[in-house]
């Protein structure tokens, strides 16, 4: 027996998860408790959700063979490939991990953040004043260009231009599914195969060249075979940016509505970049739940959940719990500065256990550096009063108008040009 959940049939909760999956989890929190327990076509087992941090760390420090996360993730297959991080479970997947971890971390990882912060200047540069600007697709594109020099240490536009063209294909999520459920969709496939052939072409020519720093080289070194290149790349190039786009889309609607964050952010505070990005991630998570299937029965919560379900720690609904965050709906970096950091099983937008994502460490970097050349160069303002709803798009939930914000300059032409004039 499971836990309560509704009633609906399947197909009007798989609906519900795609077009309106917040207001679903909300509701079924405050009617069923937890947990509560949905269906939808999108796995292959009713969906058994939790969001208490208790229930969370039972589920992420689970034996990797009793829950496994690559099971829940079978819908991506058809686009990232059988190789990738995303779908592999047990000692593969742990092979894979190991190899793509370091050029995340430590040194490896700052040596970026010059690359980024110019990139970012640039992009600002290209904001037009006092006009409505759509955040979103301009994160994407400065995020994408980001992990593209980033993982092969090159710009290759043809290559990038492939890149954009298939993920902007996966913007309609029910284009997305009918792909992952059937592989059917022959111009999503051409769009792929196109993308794959690109880096076919890139992963030999680097095989034949001289190396560079570059994480394809680290990969190549490392003795993967070119179909685990090809999967890792995809999963880097894709899950490498989309969710970071969106993350920074959000931080930019949420400091255009608080401006006193983004004045404080301003005066680099220890600490300030890092709270706001925390915080951003905490009341707007691009991702809904990580969940694991079950190999095996697992006692959770007062229940007995068979084998052969998913269980799924809620991260939308974690980090809306009033307990943990008094006011849990406010935007409040202040939450995350001292002693006020959460427990980690309270904060979980980048799932965890060891399934936390590899680039965790290099996302939030890089979302520093970028609210950082904002700061730095314009004030934001909101285009209308009301704050922007969450909505999916392909995998993320992003502002439903794109993450729309008015950008002012931050000093006026005559104080530049005086600054310039006692420069020179």
């Amino acid at each position: 027996m499971l836990p309560p959940g509704p009633s609906n049939p399947s197909a009007v909760q798989t609906w519900e998860w795609l077009a309106r999956p917040t207001a679903l989890l909300r509701r079924c929190a405050a009617r069923y408790g937890e947990p509560f327990t949905l269906r939808t076509a999108w796995t292959d087992a009713p969906m058994v959700v939790v969001s208490d941090p208790a229930a969370v760390r039972a589920v992420f420090t689970a034996p990797v063979d009793l829950a496994v996360a690559g099971a829940s993730s079978t819908f991506l297959e058809p686009f990232v490939g059988p190789s990738s991080i995303l779908v592999l479970d047990g000692p593969a997947h742990l092979r894979q991990r190991k190899l793509m971890l370091p050029p995340f971390h430590g040194d490896r990882m700052r040596a970026h953040r010059e690359l980024i912060a110019g990139l970012a200047a640039a992009e600002v540069a290209r904001w037009p004043m006092g006009e409505p600007i759509a955040t979103h697709a301009r994160m994407r594109a400065l995020t994408l260009d980001i992990i593209t020099r980033v993982v092969f240490g090159a710009e290759l536009p043809a290559l990038r231009t492939a890149i954009r063209r298939t993920l902007d294909m996966t913007m309609s999520l029910p284009r997305m599914l009918l792909f992952s459920l059937t592989g059917s969709d022959l111009g999503f496939r051409r769009a792929l195969d196109a993308v794959e052939a690109g880096l076919t072409a890139v992963i030999r020519e680097r095989r034949a060249g001289p190396a560079r720093a570059a994480i394809l080289d680290d990969l190549i070194a490392a003795g993967s075979s070119d179909d685990e290149l090809r999967d890792q790349l995809v999963t880097l190039l894709a899950a490498g940016h989309d969710t970071t786009a969106g993350a920074l889309s959000w931080a930019l609607e949420r400091l255009a509505r608080h401006p006193e964050a983004l004045a404080r952010l301003r005066t680099d505070e220890p600490g300030y970049a890092d709270a706001v990005v925390t915080e951003v991630l905490r009341t707007r998570p691009v991702l809904t739940i990580a969940a694991r299937k079950l190999v095996a029965p697992f006692e959770l919560g007062g229940w007995e959940l068979p084998a052969g379900v998913h269980v799924a720690p809620c991260i939308y609904l974690t980090h809306r719990r009033a307990e943990l965050y008094p006011d849990p709906t406010a935007f409040r970096p202040d939450r995350f500065l001292g002693d006020g950091a959460p427990d980690s099983y309270a904060w979980i937008p980048f799932g965890g256990g060891v399934r936390r994502c590899v680039g965790a460490a290099f996302a939030a970097m890089e979302m520093t550096e970028v609210l950082r050349a904002v700061a730095a160069r314009v004030t934001l303002r909101p285009d209308r009063p009301a704050g922007e709803r969450m909505r999916r798009r392909s995998l993320t939930l992003t502002p439903e108008r794109r993450g729309t914000v008015i950008a002012e300059p931050l000093f006026s032409d005559a104080r530049c040009r005086s600054s310039a004039a006692t420069t020179a």
